[in-house]
């Protein structure tokens, strides 16, 4: 799981991430849960993005809402659902009704977290970019 040294030096965990991917695998649009959450799809994007915090109603409700227990809030699903996978196979070998399906599965979590890496990066170099920006353009004032 992501998480992030805050100025105390102690790591803070990030749900937001978390909470986007449950939501995309529960294929629930960002203004449908927002919505049955009585919140603005802004609220919900900042919650995704980290940008404001969120309160245990708050994850409450969003488990609830997503039909997961509030502890996978914390976890990756791909870890979750990672494990799950093979300890099902494990469990009952002989079931081979959707290990392809289930390794599709995984593959794609994967994927989803390689693209929000890759968001996160391109996001970070803009953000950068910007500020330098300004920062020539206060110079040259």
């Amino acid at each position: 799981m992501k998480s992030y040294k805050n100025t105390g030096g102690y790591e803070r965990l990030k749900v937001g991430a978390n909470i986007r991917k449950w939501r995309n695998i529960k294929d629930i649009k960002q203004k449908d849960l927002a919505a049955s959450l009585k919140l603005s799809e802004a609220a919900i994007s900042n919650m995704e993005n980290d940008i404001t915090d969120i309160t245990l109603s708050q994850l409450e409700d969003i488990s609830i809402k997503l039909d997961i227990p509030l502890e996978h809030l914390f976890i990756d699903p791909q870890e979750t659902l990672s494990d799950k996978l093979y300890s099902d196979i494990s469990s009952n070998p002989a079931s081979n009704q959707s290990v392809m399906d289930r390794e599709m599965m995984y593959t794609l979590l994967h994927k989803m977290q390689q693209k929000d890496e890759q968001l996160k990066m391109a996001v970070d170099v803009m953000v950068q970019t910007m500020k330098t920006i300004s920062m020539q353009q206060i110079k040259e004032k």
